[in-house]
């Protein structure tokens, strides 16, 4: 059986968006998760999109405050979304405002203070108890503190409550007493000889571990002081506490950890190990507080750990889209004060240069800082006139901006000496006052 997944969005008049359709290709390596990455300069629309995909799981005053945003007074309002999955009969619609009317198959109306819906998307609940679906939403602003546990105990809350809510999805209290809990019986089960057992607590841990440390490149671990019921984390040997972490890897292990937690707590209708589970994951800007370092591994270890999951990302980074193989990258622009498609999706290839990248996914011509920009820019300008009327005043001007560009790096000197030497071919005239 495939994998649930999302087909298509259609959004009218919601953000910045006057009419979108966006249609999500299947990934090419059934090895890999499925990952959409969503491009392009802020107001865009690309946080927009991630929540309209997580709206259809939350409860549905969220869904009516999403598109009363965009309301207009004393008119009827035309905006609505539509998410096609996979295993739908129809599209499942939301619309607000209009005067409702007779439900067709593809639109289910709603008044402005009236909210429908389609029936509970296939296999999301299957029952009150179990699951054979799930979404999740992360941002990637840092979250998670050093709690106080006071000792062992059950969580309460519910593993789906504000599960794509990117702002409050992370809740650091229930994340460190999910850490202790499961080191606690860990170490209940060894003290028992049951060692089979505390393996299984341990292994979930093990993930995160591992999974941090290969993105880091340091050895991470978490542990268990046992008088304090405290988490430690100890990074290449250093013993440090959630408030020491540095704001990415805190960044990294709040979404995570979170993730883990939940899909660890989750009661599923089957036993298919947690990292093989279809599930829908949603992240915005999750390179936030990244080094670049880390913002190149992320994704392609992500892509490798869920692969049967359904990703999609919104980022402004080159190092990001250009760290895996076999991505879709959606790539939006503003048109008349409209943010559209910039053309169909591109296929991500890690082959691919960060300069090729850096032109070709966000429009980034320029390879230096503003001032030398404009002054190669100024310089291309002088060459082109000089070239045209040999005009004395462009040869002095020239001689001035050669002089300001030489001499600050090896980059730099080799693109304007190879200017120089193809004026020169043209002209017999010598500009640079320094050897090339």
């Amino acid at each position: 059986m495939e994998n649930f997944r999302i087909e298509s969005l259609e959004i009218n008049e919601i953000g910045p968006f006057k009419h979108l359709k966006l249609d999500f290709p299947l990934k090419k390596d059934v090895d890999r998760a499925e990952i959409h990455i969503l491009t392009g300069e802020n107001g865009t629309g690309k946080s927009t999109i991630l929540e309209a995909l997580a709206e259809p799981t939350n409860i549905s005053f969220q869904v009516y405050n999403l598109l009363k945003k965009f309301w207009k007074v004393d008119e009827i309002s035309k905006s609505s979304f539509k998410i096609k999955y996979s295993e739908s009969i129809y599209p499942i619609t939301w619309v607000l405002g209009g005067q409702p009317y007779a439900q067709t198959g593809d639109y289910l109306p709603a008044a402005l203070d009236e909210y429908v819906r389609a029936a509970p998307l296939p296999n999301l609940f299957i029952s009150d108890m179990y699951f054979g679906l799930a979404f999740f939403g992360y941002s990637g602003y840092r979250r998670v503190s050093n709690i106080k546990i006071k000792g062992i105990n059950e969580i309460e809350e519910s593993p789906i409550k504000n599960a794509t809510d990117f702002n409050a999805s992370i809740n650091p209290q229930n994340l460190i007493q999910w850490l202790v809990n499961i080191q606690t019986r860990e170490l209940i089960a060894k003290g028992k000889g049951d060692y089979r057992r505390a393996k299984q607590y341990r292994s979930t841990i093990e993930t995160l571990e591992n999974t941090l440390s290969e993105i880091t490149e340091s050895e991470i671990n978490f542990d268990l002081e046992e008088e304090l019921l405290r988490v430690k984390i100890t990074i290449d040997g250093q013993t440090l506490n959630f408030d020491q972490l540095p704001d990415g890897l805190k960044s990294m292990v709040s979404w995570m950890g979170d993730l883990l937690m939940r899909m660890d707590r989750l009661k599923w209708v089957n036993d298919t190990p947690v990292l093989e589970r279809n599930f829908i994951l949603l992240l915005d800007e999750i390179e936030v507080h990244l080094h670049p370092a880390w913002q190149r591994k992320i994704l392609p270890v992500v892509q490798k750990l869920f692969k049967n999951a359904q990703i999609f990302i919104s980022t402004h980074s080159p190092f990001v889209v250009g760290s895996v193989d076999g991505a879709w990258v959606h790539r939006f622009e503003k048109k008349d004060g409209y943010s559209v498609l910039a053309g169909p999706p591109i296929l991500s290839e890690d082959a691919k240069s960060y300069d090729y990248i850096l032109e070709e996914i966000f429009g980034v011509k320029e390879r230096f800082g503003v001032e030398v920009e404009r002054k190669l820019q100024d310089f291309q300008a002088l060459k082109t006139s000089f070239l045209a009327e040999q005009r004395q005043d462009d040869a002095l001007r020239l001689h001035q901006l050669v002089k300001e560009l030489l001499g600050q790096s090896t980059e730099l000197d080799s693109i304007v000496g190879m200017e120089l030497r193809q004026l020169k071919r043209l002209t017999n005239q010598d500009f640079s006052f320094t050897e090339v």
